[in-house]
């Protein structure tokens, strides 16, 4: 006999979940669930503790995971990224794009970092405006001596392009050598500005622009077919000389703030422990987002008896033990004195199995 069902029109648990009449009383068509022995009981119970314990923990991890007050902290601090970098997007810009158009800038700041390391800060025409240089390029400043002629360096500033009102810029004075008689000439003319004095930018200038999210866009000359080669990376390397450091920081500081999935690593070259541009700011940087992130190794030329890093010129088996393997998602952006360049990081490179689309020059 078929199971005593509900009234035409209403609905029963054998309707809604689609059970078998076995399970309903014939007479009745009450529901009826079968009969566990000890064992089974015991079984059930068993499975059904362990299911919840298992459902409990990993409720408990994605909580901590998406909930925890460093990740909110986290989140919080990209928002504020991202809301900078919308206001930026259409804050007026002291940098012309188009024209490429000089612009005299006025120093408002200058800190004194060692005894041939100045950090300059210049504000921009107002405080709602941003440079407008694209993460990746740099600035050309440049000055008139006392005959009228030009002399023209690039720059690479160490704030972002959503800093509003002010551009930040470390510069190393090149002071007369017997190997330089003349030294550097614009960098000694930055040396000496005195708050209220101005310098001439202009830009943006560039090949390369990081566009965020691992991809680096690299424009192509017309004898190349023109365009841009676009890159998409997961791994950065950063190998600097010296004042090198400056566009591999802007770079860094823009993957790191911004949350990008990207993991870099730095290897930085310098004369002696004393000459290490912002060291304090790649520290903080690697203790902030951790190694697994960021992390930096030095080499020195005259390192000091205590010192637990490498020491000499850039070496193959330096880069093979701080920088990323070669493959597809892998980047090497290099910057530095024509001589560590040519003589010493691209022949490893090469000799590592690092191919041209693995690495950028600046």
């Amino acid at each position: 006999m078929a199971p005593a069902r509900a009234p035409a029109g209403a609905f029963t648990l054998g309707d809604v979940f689609a059970l078998p009449d076995s399970l309903f009383d014939a007479k009745t068509g009450a529901l009826t669930l079968p009969k566990f022995g000890t064992n089974e009981f015991v079984n059930v119970v068993t499975v059904s503790g362990i299911f919840m314990t298992v459902i409990l923990i990993v409720l408990d991890l994605v909580l901590v995971r998406f909930f925890s007050p460093a990740r909110r902290a986290r989140m919080a601090a990209r928002r504020q990224v991202r809301e900078r970098k919308a206001a930026a997007a259409s804050a007026p810009k002291a940098l012309n794009a188009e024209s490429k158009a000089s612009v005299e800038l006025t120093l408002a700041k200058r800190e004194q970092i060692s005894p041939d390391t100045v950090r300059l800060t210049f504000d921009l025409p107002s405080k709602s405006h941003v440079l407008g240089l694209p993460t990746g390029q740099h600035v050309g400043i440049s000055f008139l001596d006392d005959d009228g002629a030009r002399h023209e360096r690039p720059y690479t500033p160490t704030s972002s392009d959503y800093d509003f009102g002010v551009v930040e810029l470390v510069i190393k004075v090149y002071a007369p050598c017997e190997k330089f008689p003349l030294g550097g000439k614009v960098s000694q003319f930055l040396g000496k500005l005195k708050v209220g004095d101005t310098a001439t930018f202009a830009g943006p200038k560039g090949m390369k622009t990081y566009e965020g999210n691992g991809v680096f866009s690299v424009r192509l000359l017309k004898s190349q077919g023109g365009g841009f080669d676009r890159r998409r990376c997961a791994n950065v390397g950063m190998i600097a000389g010296g004042s090198g450091i400056t566009p591999m920081l802007q770079v860094s500081r823009a993957m790191l703030g911004d949350g990008d999935d990207v993991n870099i690593s730095l290897l930085f070259a310098n004369q002696t422990e004393a000459d290490i541009l912002c060291r304090e700011e790649i520290e903080r940087d690697v203790e902030k987002y951790g190694e697994s992130k960021f992390r930096a190794a030095y080499t020195l030329d005259k390192p000091p008896k205590d010192w637990k890093q490498f020491g000499g010129f850039i070496t193959k088996e330096m880069i093979q033990k701080t920088m990323p393997p070669p493959g597809k998602k892998t980047q090497i952006l290099i910057c530095g004195p024509p001589p560590m360049l040519k003589f010493a990081v691209l022949p490893a490179l090469e000799e590592l199995g690092y191919t041209k689309d693995m690495y950028l020059t600046w």
